[in-house]
């Protein structure tokens, strides 16, 4: 994305909070669950508070819906048991919408680690710009999208940006298409989560809609890659149900050096082979 004319991250957000806010309050009304507003109104709001416009106005909402919680002013008004996310409505429209109260999206402590033999060029490693870089990197050249759901995946496109309808415009981090052993193939939306940013719904939903309307007849499995502590890649396959983001599949990958998986770690895998894990 582009920068905004705000360079500092932290002034940055205290005035992305403080747009928002006005926003909400322009529209707000006791009781109400959807609200419905419009990308020049970050302007509006931004002359209110007479600081500089902000260069790239759809980073504003991006930043909300993906990377920073809303300002707690706004949280504190979703009704009993819910919580407001924020949802495309079209081109360079959006709405809140109060939904069921979230369950985090968080890597699963308790499950195994699998070591696969690493296959990254050296290169690469170097020169990643950013953690999602790096991430989407070391998944597409260790093909763990293929070791996570047993099929042949392929990288289609990185990055993009195109329109889905009841939406507007949205953003794939990266796009595979997939075939399995009995010839189904899929179109997989993946989208890598590093530093703050956390798993929602919105960004699930977003995947599914421009699946079907740009491959209708592909069926749709949307993925999220993110770093772990010690750079274990925890991967998960994910769905909505009842305005919830649910998981599906979860695994966890470690990259190293073919001499250190040992005799100990492949009986593990070979274990949990016989009883089925891997396809659950």
């Amino acid at each position: 994305m582009a920068a905004d004319s705000t360079d500092d991250a932290t002034d940055k957000g205290t005035l992305y909070d403080r747009v928002i806010e006005l926003i909400f309050d322009a529209h707000y009304t006791a009781g109400a669950t959807e609200i419905a507003w419009t990308r020049p109104e970050i302007n509006d709001a931004t002359d209110a508070l007479g600081s500089p416009r902000i260069g790239n106005l759809g980073d504003v909402p991006y930043a909300f819906r993906y990377r920073r919680a809303l300002p707690d002013s706004i949280k504190d008004r979703a009704p009993d048991g819910m919580e407001w996310i924020i949802r495309g409505d079209g081109r360079a429209k959006y709405k809140f919408v109060a939904i069921p109260a979230q369950a985090r999206v968080k890597p699963n402590p308790m499950l195994v680690t699998t070591k696969i033999p690493d296959s990254t060029p050296e290169i690469i490693g170097a020169t990643a710009l950013n953690d999602e870089q790096a991430l989407l990197a070391l998944v597409r050249y260790n093909r763990l999208i293929d070791v996570f759901l047993g099929v042949t995946a392929y990288s289609l496109q990185n990055h993009l940006r195109t329109t889905a309808r009841g939406i507007g415009q949205v953003e794939v981090d990266e796009l595979y298409v997939a075939v399995d052993r009995w010839g189904e193939q899929y179109i997989l939306p993946v989208q890598a989560k590093g530093g703050n940013d956390e798993l929602g719904v919105t960004q699930a939903e977003q995947d599914l809609a421009v699946c079907r309307d740009k491959w209708p007849k592909l069926v749709a499995r949307p993925i999220a890659a993110q770093f772990m502590a010690g750079g274990v890649i925890a991967l998960f396959e994910l769905t909505v149900q009842d305005d919830q983001i649910r998981v599906l599949r979860e695994a966890h990958y470690k990259l190293v050096p073919a001499k250190e998986i040992d005799d100990q770690d492949r009986a593990i895998y070979r274990q949990a082979a016989g009883a089925g894990v891997a396809d659950l």
